[in-house]
């Protein structure tokens, strides 16, 4: 039988961009704003960019049956985490020697996130669901976010995105010599 998994919750689209020097003091004296800084940096020239739901404010799965029955609810809290998959990222340039100044922008969205779809002929249990972490390690503090879902340990395809609002932004550029600049939006 076919199933559709979708879920709800808080998603965080982040994006990472390695920047000058130069650029860190034209940034931090105000010579741009955030929409300068955006097409300067950040459209199609980041070096990761990625969309996931957090972990951290708990994610809502409903799994509905090709009649779009709704046949089983559940919370992020209710199953473990999965030890397959996952991935950590630092974006700081003292321990990310990738870049010489790091600028990392969060987007935070509230709705639906990833929806995935899974097949079994099996009864659908709780138990038998997990996730994966993609922690981004950040100067105040870390953010958990989902990398992969899992049903008896195999990874579930990711088919779609939910529709979500847009509810907040902050950006930081996470300078070489361990300094940490916020920028004000």
């Amino acid at each position: 039988m076919r199933y559709t998994v979708k879920t709800l919750g808080n998603i965080c689209h982040y994006q990472f961009s390695n920047i000058e020097e130069v650029e860190v003091n034209d940034i931090e004296f105000g010579e741009l704003d955030y929409h300068e800084l955006e097409e300067a940096f950040l459209l199609d020239k980041c070096s990761v960019e990625n969309q996931k739901i957090s972990v951290d404010d708990g994610i809502e799965f409903k799994i509905y049956d090709v009649r779009n029955n709704l046949i089983l609810e559940f919370n992020s809290s209710d199953i473990a985490q999965n030890d397959d998959g996952g991935a950590c990222f630092c974006p700081e340039p003292q321990y990310n020697e990738e870049y010489e100044n790091c600028l990392g922008s969060f987007q935070y969205f509230k709705g639906e996130g990833p929806v995935f779809e899974l097949e079994s002929e099996e009864e659908l249990k709780i138990e038998n669901f997990s996730y994966s972490l993609m922690i981004l390690e950040l100067d105040d503090g870390e953010i958990s976010l989902m990398d992969g879902f899992y049903f008896n340990n195999k990874d579930i395809e990711n088919i779609d995105s939910g529709v979500s609002k847009g509810t907040h932004r902050f950006v930081k550029i996470w300078k070489q010599n361990g300094e940490v600049f916020e920028f004000d939006l």
